[in-house]
């Protein structure tokens, strides 16, 4: 979970709506900041895993290159297959739970229901400011 860290703001003790406004705004800018750094989390360590997998899957069909040619030599070839074939059944799950979790990357839905709920909440305000 990500850290927050805490934005300056107005003084409680100030009354008014440009103050309020001020220390909403900070709320918010402090909401999508928390929900941005979770978001570049998710989606760095979604990438460092399909890359270490597909390095891993080079790796697995070279081996696999080995196997079919170690009879040529009359080296064993199982031991080759069965390792090469390992690792590329292996890498390839995680090349697609890499791009399963990127598809379903949390969207700041926070945020977004936040900066509404604000907007609803500055119509209020200046409707009863102007009555």
């Amino acid at each position: 979970m990500a850290t927050v860290h805490r934005l300056p703001a107005a003084p409680p003790h100030e009354e008014g709506l440009f103050a309020s406004l001020a220390r909403l705004a900070s709320l918010e800018l402090e909401l999508g900041l928390a929900e941005a750094r979770a978001l570049l989390v998710s989606l760095a360590v979604t990438l460092a895993v399909a890359l270490t997998a597909a390095v891993a899957l080079v790796a697995a069909l070279v081996v696999l290159l080995v196997a079919a040619a170690a009879p040529f030599f009359g080296a064993a070839w199982q031991p080759f297959v069965v390792v090469g074939g390992g690792v590329a059944v292996l890498s390839l799950a995680a090349i697609a739970w890499s791009g399963w979790r990127f598809r379903r990357l949390p969207r700041p839905q926070r945020t977004l229901q936040s900066l509404e709920e604000t907007w609803r909440w500055l119509g209020v305000q200046l409707r009863s400011r102007l009555t």
